[in-house]
């Protein structure tokens, strides 16, 4: 299995995902949207909940790129059981030039201990609600919803970081949602 702890530069197409709690079915369809969106790097932002399924491990061990970061609802004992290493709760990427930093988003951490700058990216789930967002500072904000069980009016989503855009897209067609650019740092 590809699945890194820290993976300090990623580069091309990345799809972000979490809230899977335990669902095959949401995990076939984000690797089908891997695939198609031809993404080189998939980010799970919590809430895997892996079942004793073997269909878990193998399907993660397809991914091109794989970083986990655990939620909520992600016990030790579930990732024991399905013989997945348990992920950490915040991991720091790069990609383009931009720090990513990747949490679920159900606990509180300081940004600035991280030395954000404008056009850094803070990658979350938990809520469910696909997100895209900018803050004052220039920090962007990314939720890519649930694959499983989406809470907003576009259902089941996911997202993508291409190039020069940040865009939410429905997991069953991979129609956008909505988008961002990102401007130059």
């Amino acid at each position: 299995m590809k699945y890194k702890k820290e993976c300090p530069v990623l580069d091309g197409t990345v799809l972000i995902t979490a809230d899977l709690h335990g669902s095959i079915d949401a995990l076939h369809r984000v690797f089908e949207r891997v695939r198609t969106d031809g993404a080189r790097h998939l980010i799970i932002a919590g809430d895997l909940c892996p079942t004793d399924d073997p269909a878990f491990k193998i399907l993660l061990s397809q991914a091109p790129s794989l970083t986990l970061v655990r939620g909520n609802c992600d016990s030790t004992y579930a990732f024991s059981r399905s013989r997945i290493p348990y992920p950490p709760r915040l991991v720091q990427l790069s990609w383009q030039g931009r720090t990513l930093l990747v949490n679920h988003g159900d606990f509180f951490f300081e940004p600035s201990h991280y030395a954000l700058k404008s056009g850094d990216i803070i990658i979350s789930g938990h809520t469910h609600v696909p997100l895209l967002e900018i803050d004052a500072s220039g920090i962007i904000s990314i939720n890519g919803g649930s694959p499983a069980h989406g809470r907003s009016r576009w259902g089941k989503t996911y997202a993508l970081l291409k190039e020069d855009e940040a865009s939410i897209h429905r997991v069953s067609d991979g129609s956008r949602c909505f988008s961002l650019t990102l401007t130059d740092r």
